[in-house]
């Protein structure tokens, strides 16, 4: 991301030029919520996004904000999971494993490691075809965490709205939930999100399942920072190691 016009634009460039119809949409989902009174980060005005140099580029307010607490995240998942799309929006299914292949392909690991995330992954496909939610498919966030929220003035703001798609409101709850499991969150601030949105997927039969494939899509983003430092790459081996044993206890540190 850039800063322009001092600071009151922010520009998101893409990682390459396919990823067009991805920020198209993000811009016109930011814009639907924009109306449905959901506050999100907006994007300006005109048609967007833009070809530049290969690449693509969308351009929005920049939003100036603190942490908030999950709480305030239930709120607006609750708000938002309640929304019907409008028909021209075409919003896509969710894929639960979107970018993961293509993230351990690239990434700077060993053979070995490699081939551990890689039969964790298609061990977590076939456990994932036979989860039943509960709550009805509607639209949701798709990476539903609080650093993806912040309180202002105004109100709660959302953003990072490239994954919003159509799937199971399961998938937005268990990262709070999994938040708490690995020591991010308190066990009183997780009952404080459930209570506002009303369901804990901790007791849902689902969870173990959709929380190891979250715990797999952490670890193979920041195995695109192989290499980086040694700290980044210890923690990318303990994540590893630790998705090849559910059993073993989580020391995760944020990133």
């Amino acid at each position: 991301m850039l800063t322009l016009a001092d600071g009151r634009v922010i520009a998101r460039v893409e990682r390459g030029a396919d990823r067009y119809e991805t920020a198209a949409r993000e811009v016109a989902v930011a814009r639907w919520l924009d109306r449905e009174g959901v506050r999100v980060g907006r994007p300006l005005g005109g048609e967007q996004p833009y070809r530049v140099r290969g690449t693509v580029v969308t351009l929005w307010e920049k939003v100036d904000g603190k942490w908030t607490v999950p709480a305030e995240l239930a709120a607006i998942l609750a708000r938002l999971h309640r929304l019907a799309p409008p028909p021209l929006l075409c919003l896509p299914d969710l894929d639960p494993f979107d970018r993961t292949d293509e993230r351990i392909a690239h990434a700077a690991l060993a053979p070995a490691h490699k081939d551990t995330l890689r039969r964790i992954a298609e061990q977590l496909r076939g456990e994932y075809e036979q989860v039943r939610p509960v709550l009805s498919r509607c639209v949701i966030h798709g990476d539903a965490n609080i650093g993806n929220v912040l309180a202002t003035p105004d109100g709660v703001v959302l953003f990072d709205l490239d994954g919003v798609c159509l799937g199971p409101p399961e998938w937005d709850l268990v990262l709070t939930a999994l938040y708490r499991d690995l020591g991010w969150h308190t066990d009183t601030e997780y009952a404080a999100f459930c209570d506002v949105y009303g369901f804990d997927v901790n007791a849902w039969d689902g969870y173990a399942v959709f929380k190891r494939i979250r715990e797999l899509r952490m670890v193979s983003w920041l195995a695109q920072k192989a290499g980086e430092s040694p700290r980044i790459d210890e923690e990318i081996h303990r994540r590893i190691a630790d998705l090849a044993d559910p059993s073993r206890p989580r020391h995760w540190h944020p990133y």
